[in-house]
């Protein structure tokens, strides 16, 4: 039976947490400091940690940090709960080791999801992500947040770039920001679409806040959803969630 432990101080959410997860059939371990959800760490050895990135004393954070540096805990992944999702405090977790984040307030769903995909039981952790994007910075921070959300990234290149063996990755979906990509976008976008039909969902990634050019760089490309730039990580995982469970 897979372990869980919940470091969370609010003994309301403890006690909601680890009663649904129960009823998953996870043994469920809990603590409400950071202190204590260290030790625990140390002893039980849980498959997966739940830290509340607000905490009483040692900050989820920190205590974070703490865990990835003791030999005994650094392979353990860690889902962060949290009330903050700046791009700073993401770009932050995700560098000492975050494995991928829970917007508060959440819902259950998140979490068994989260639980299944980092603990192995869940086909979105299997799943390929293609990019392409000309902005490093965008680029850099897609990747981390796929990869620590158990996706593999497969490429990143502009529409001009000859994708044909890249393709035989076969993506289960693309994030194309084809901005400054001009018509050299649309011979690749050629050999995605058998006779003009769209094989592998595409999520168009744009700046424009006109819905008339969503609209129309939508059609161009066959895109499946959009993201708006700026955007936050669970904005990111939920458009691609959404487009490959249609």
């Amino acid at each position: 039976m897979p372990k869980i432990l919940v470091i969370e101080d609010n003994p309301v959410e403890i006690e909601t947490i680890k009663a649904r997860l129960k009823q998953k059939q996870y043994e469920v371990l809990t603590a409400q400091n950071g202190e204590d959800g260290i030790r625990l760490a140390i002893e039980e050895q849980p498959d997966l940690i739940f830290m509340d990135m607000i905490l009483p004393g040692m900050h989820g954070l920190e205590a974070t940090i703490k865990l990835k540096q003791i030999p005994e805990t650094k392979d353990i992944p860690i889902v962060a709960l949290t009330v903050m999702d700046s791009s700073e405090f993401v770009a932050t977790c995700f560098k000492e080791g975050v494995n991928a984040f829970i917007k508060k307030p959440y819902n259950f769903s998140e979490i068994f999801e989260k639980t299944e995909r980092i603990l192995g039981n869940s086909v979105p952790s299997q799943k390929k992500v293609m990019i392409i994007e000309q902005e490093s910075s965008i680029m850099t921070m897609i990747t981390m947040i796929l990869m620590r959300s158990g996706y593999k990234v497969i490429a990143s290149f502009n529409g001009e770039t000859d994708g044909v063996d890249i393709l035989e990755e076969k993506p289960d979906v693309i994030i194309w920001d084809n901005v400054g990509q001009g018509d050299g976008a649309f011979p690749f976008l050629n050999e995605l679409t058998p006779e003009n039909e769209t094989s592998i969902p595409i999520i168009l990634l744009t700046d424009s806040d006109s819905p008339e050019e969503i609209k129309m760089k939508m059609s161009q490309l066959r895109a499946k959803n959009y993201l708006s730039k700026p955007f936050s990580s669970k904005e990111l995982l939920e458009k691609i969630s959404n487009v490959l469970c249609d």
